[in-house]
């Protein structure tokens, strides 16, 4: 059969550093950033609750204050790099709603270039590799949430993959350097430390000194603010203050405070099951943690994200006060999860889907599915993947 000339524009090899692209794959992926970027641009105009609540005044406050001056006094409640980003805007656009928003597109694009990354770095092949990155592009979740809701959780996200890239590359130092950035800009950045950790205790890349990294760069991070006539105290205390705004067991997300009734605004014995529950999770992380260093394992790459993915899914379903948004990571998590073995690919669609059921009584004001039902779904998730996880480690378990 005669070669056609378009095949073989599309078979041609380019190299890019040391992987090799057809050029028909450099196409695929031109295609699907615009595709993608174009998706997004469609839900530019909408003004969510949270933008109208908070930051539409926000950055009337930093304009009013100067720019980068107005980092002097405390606008929000959310950590400084994420108000440089906003001051950043009020300098390149007058239109605060797309500046925001086009904040969190570009880490939307790098947060998928990570998971490429890891994706190769795990030896998936460039074109499963380019899916992964597809998968996040095209996510409900990821596009719900920054492009139609004017929110920020792909920024931390991108970090903590970027964190799993450096620590897969062998690099503990790299790896907990993200961690620090992701802290820096979002608390829930702990949620990856539990995985870090049992890593430390299985030798496995992660040093022990390197988590000195994440105080240091949030201390950093804050300098700016400092400087330019912030209160230190109070800019290293922001997480604290955040902890006690929200008593309620848990705010639209579908984890055991749902079926215990302390969901939003059904709060009953809240402070005492957040106790407990808070309790409870160190309890169940510690479990991992102790089985995992009592087993001799090999540690394959497909085992430690089913780890990451378990462990992250268990904080969230176990700690009290997580918001409707606090399963962002776990979503791009099990695309990685997904994509090493697609028989899985229907775990992904599910958390996926579960994510956008607790986004929905926020932004059309309806509970498609009573969040208990939810809940339940969930644990059903969790239950999967710890029993695949199980079913991993008897396969690795190697001679005593």
């Amino acid at each position: 059969m005669k070669e056609r000339l378009i095949d073989r524009f599309c078979f041609q090899e380019v190299q890019i550093g040391k992987m090799v692209f057809k050029a028909v794959d450099i196409l695929f992926i031109t295609c699907l950033f615009a595709f993608a970027f174009m998706v997004r641009w469609k839900l530019m105009p909408i003004e969510s609750a949270d933008y109208f609540g908070f930051l539409k005044s926000w950055m009337e406050q930093i304009r009013e204050g100067g720019g980068f001056a107005s980092l002097d006094h405390q606008i929000s409640n959310y950590t400084s790099p994420y108000m440089y980003l906003l001051c950043l805007v009020s300098y390149i656009t007058d239109n605060d709603l797309y500046g925001i928003k086009m904040i969190s597109i570009i880490f939307d694009y790098l947060a998928s270039i990570a998971v490429f990354l890891i994706l190769y770095q795990l030896g998936a092949t460039l074109r499963k590799s380019v899916m992964g990155m597809a998968f996040v592009l095209l996510s409900p979740t990821v596009i719900l949430d920054g492009a139609y809701w004017c929110q920020c959780d792909i920024i931390y996200t991108s970090l903590l993959l970027f964190a799993l890239y450096f620590f897969f590359r062998g690099s503990s130092r790299g790896c907990l350097i993200f961690v620090g950035l992701s802290f820096a800009f979002k608390l829930q950045a702990v949620f990856l430390i539990p995985f870090l950790l049992i890593m430390w205790l299985k030798q496995k890349t992660v040093k022990l000194k390197s988590f000195g990294w994440i105080p240091v760069i949030y201390v950093i991070s804050a300098l700016p603010a400092w400087a330019a006539g912030r209160n230190f105290k109070e800019l290293m205390l922001v997480y604290f203050e955040q902890t006690g705004t929200y008593p309620w067991g848990t705010l639209e997300y579908p984890n055991i405070y749902t079926l215990l009734g302390e969901a939003m605004p059904d709060m009953r014995h809240a402070a005492e099951v957040s106790g407990a529950g808070t309790y409870m999770t160190v309890i169940l992380l510690g479990c991992i943690a102790y089985y995992f260093y009592t087993k001799n394992i090999n540690l394959t790459g497909e085992l430690m994200i089913t780890l990451a993915l378990f462990i992250v899914a268990v904080i969230v379903y176990s700690l009290p006060h997580m918001h409707d948004r606090y399963g962002f990571f776990i979503d791009i998590l099990a695309v990685i999860y997904g994509i090493m073995d697609g028989r899985k690919l229907p775990v992904v669609c599910g958390f996926m889907l579960v994510s956008v059921l607790s986004f929905m009584p926020y932004l059309i004001a309806v509970h498609i599915v009573p969040q208990q039902y939810v809940a339940i779904g969930l644990l059903g998730l969790i239950t999967f993947v710890g029993a695949d996880l199980y079913r991993q480690i008897q396969k690795n378990v190697l001679a005593e």
